[in-house]
């Protein structure tokens, strides 16, 4: 017998009792909306929380530092400083895909008629766009740039007007960040050369507003590399060494650019390289992320990511979503033996067309494949239909639930990161499959039943 007709046969043999078949497909539909609708609270649990961490920055992005030592620690030889050496290291990892050191200084800046203090950050203008910086207003750095900075959504906030009488009592309000654009910030930076530290002015020319993607970076101002090297070269002045770490060397321009003639492979232990404040790494996914960010703390460094955050929570979720699909498993039981019993019962009252199967020359597979043809579509019927209930649920959690669990986030015009359920494509997958599976398994016995039935004793019943 050929396949579409064995569907056939199978789809007319099951609505012969309609009544019956419609409450079993309802059983299947009930355990497959339970297992899909409780999955899926545990993947929206992780997804709202990794959409509510990228507010706080990329999860592909993996900073840097040198480990914190302390006197006397007798592990802190094998801490790895933020050498040139070091960043050449980091770009060879698997997994990742740009790397920029960084200068990180702090000043007294003005604008205008207000002052207020900045964080400076030099990063290579090369490498912004992979490290997924990017501007609501203006344009990024270029390897060209000497005194342009781009300055974050937040900078302007950090200024004040000195004549103002601030009330105390009063929240000062938020400032536009396109007030900074195209302006120029006076930085006011002092060495400390003894007895008496001196003062330089630099002037900076704001050519971008930060988007409000990463919100740590939304207080600092970025410059090119090479600037900011030159003025943490000159804070550097004067600085006294501290007992037991090395000394920053401070380097004129002549002596840098003799320094990076030399060969990689001719450095020696005893040579004293620039250290850079830190190190922005970016990487491929979440699990290079998470991956290199362990391997960078075994070689000695201090590594921070904020896809570090996620193995709390997807623990939490994993054991959530044990619980609940154990729930919708016993719902899904026993609709696989509400499918056998109806197949056992079905196989009792169709005692004689089985008979007469066998008697005009059925084979045992034909009889075989045409109950677990009927069993698995009803299994097929109940996943579906149990599917479009699904969807529907989980459409009505995110829209209204939501509503009572965070009602002080419903109001955000952002509603991604509420999202408490949420099926995937192959969550959708494996239900309809799971269901169809479930159906066949329930549907071996009566079939087996159904072949060993002997011809001549179900003639008898014509």
């Amino acid at each position: 017998m050929k396949g579409y007709d064995l569907l056939l046969l199978a789809n007319k043999n099951l609505w012969r009792r309609r009544g019956r078949t419609i409450l079993t497909v309802l059983g299947m539909l009930i355990g497959t909306t339970s297992i899909v609708v409780m999955l899926s609270l545990g993947i929206g649990l992780v997804e709202s929380q990794k959409e509510a961490m990228a507010q706080w920055g990329s999860l592909n992005i993996i900073t840097v530092n040198e480990a914190h030592e302390f006197p006397g620690d007798p592990e802190g030889g094998g801490q790895k400083r933020l050498t040139e050496s070091a960043i050449v290291e980091l770009r060879s990892m698997e997994g990742v895909i740009g790397v920029s050191p960084a200068f990180r200084v702090w000043g007294e800046a003005r604008f205008g008629r207000k002052r207020g203090g900045i964080t400076l950050v030099g990063i290579d203008p090369r490498e912004m766009e992979r490290l997924e910086f990017g501007v609501s207003d203006g344009r990024l750095l270029t390897a060209s740039d000497r005194f342009n900075v781009l300055a974050g959504s937040q900078v302007i906030n950090q200024f004040w007007d000195e004549r103002a009488q601030p009330d105390p009592f009063q929240e000062m309000p938020s400032g536009d960040p396109l007030e900074l654009l195209g302006q120029r910030l006076q930085l006011t930076v002092h060495n400390q050369q003894q007895p008496q530290p001196q003062k330089r002015l630099y002037n900076l020319t704001v050519v971008g507003i930060l988007d409000e993607k990463a919100a740590e970076r939304a207080g600092e101002v970025y410059g090119p590399l090479s600037e900011i090297r030159r003025i943490r070269d000159f804070m550097n002045e004067g600085r006294q060494a501290v007992p037991g770490r090395p000394e920053i060397p401070v380097l004129t321009p002549a002596e840098r650019e003799m320094k990076g003639r030399i060969a990689v492979g001719s450095r020696s232990p005893d040579r004293q390289e620039e250290q850079y404040s830190f190190a922005l790494v970016q990487t491929k996914d979440v699990a290079h992320t998470r991956r290199l960010s362990e391997e960078l703390r075994e070689m000695g460094y201090s590594a921070w990511s904020i896809a570090d955050n996620l193995e709390g929570i997807e623990r939490t979720a994993r054991v959530m979503q044990a619980i609940l699909g154990g729930i919708g498993a016993i719902a899904l039981l026993v609709a696989a033996i509400g499918i056998a019993n109806t197949m056992v019962m079905s196989i009792y009252e169709r005692t004689r067309e089985v008979a007469i199967m066998k008697v005009i020359g059925a084979s045992f597979t034909d009889i075989r494949t045409l109950f677990l043809a009927e069993s698995a579509l009803i299994g097929f019927l109940g996943g579906t239909f149990g599917l479009a209930l699904s969807y529907a649920l989980s459409y009505g959690l995110n829209e209204y639930a939501v509503q009572f669990i965070f009602p002080e986030g419903a109001m955000m015009a952002d509603q991604a990161a509420l999202r408490i359920s949420l099926i995937p494509p192959w969550l959708a997958g494996f239900a309809v499959a799971f269901s169809i599976s479930t159906g066949l398994l329930a549907g071996i016995y009566p079939a087996n039943r159904a072949i060993r039935l002997d011809p001549v004793a179900a003639m008898r019943h014509l």
